[in-house]
């Protein structure tokens, strides 16, 4: 059985924590491939940039990173973007893959208000991810017997990136010199 990793985000812009965490999962989980599920219309976030263009950010960013496989279908699929609807269609299409959903602890610790979050978690093996400024302790009770990913601490932000973009401030090393690139070939967060 195929063991297949999803880091899902709005990747607005992707960055080098991204993926360090798909990496991480990667080798550490024994997974086979870590898809970087880009969210279409994200229920509860916000995004700056088009959909198609932040598919081709992390398209650009995992080119021909062995494992890392961009993922478009919840933008091709339109509308809200809901974790247990894309799990659902994943295990029909591919039901010999043991899925394990990647979820940083700050998205974690509002899973219980998540849209079907109870069918997400029987869909796949969640697995918390540590992030910067976030501790396990403030996870739900309920979710701290989920497995528990440390990752490098790495305090990059699309947030904080989008504003150096805007203001003209440094950004190279925190996001994969092409994803630098197409930022500013796109036009996309003020850059000229």
């Amino acid at each position: 059985m195929r063991r297949v990793g999803l880091l899902g985000g709005t990747f607005d812009p992707p960055h080098v924590g991204h993926l360090v965490v798909a990496e991480c999962a990667r080798v550490e989980l024994g997974l086979d491939e870590v898809r970087l599920l880009v969210a279409g219309d994200p229920w509860m976030k916000s995004t700056v940039s088009a959909p198609e263009a932040r598919v081709a950010l992390v398209e650009t960013a995992v080119a021909g990173e062995a494992g890392l496989v961009a993922d478009d279908r919840e933008v091709r699929r339109g509308g809200p973007t809901y974790t247990a609807d894309t799990l659902e269609v994943l295990r029909a299409e591919e039901p010999d893959v043991e899925w394990h959903f990647l979820v940083g602890v700050d998205a974690a610790i509002g899973l219980p208000s998540w849209e079907r979050g109870e069918d997400a978690l029987r869909l796949a093996r969640f697995v918390i991810v540590t992030r910067p400024g976030h501790g396990i302790e403030e996870v739900p009770e309920q979710l701290r017997t989920l497995p528990c990913l440390e990752v490098p601490e790495i305090a990059v932000s699309s947030t904080e990136l989008r504003r150096r973009y805007r203001h003209g401030g440094p950004t190279r090393f925190q996001v994969p010199p092409a994803v630098d690139d197409r930022v500013r070939e796109l036009g996309l967060y003020g850059t000229r």
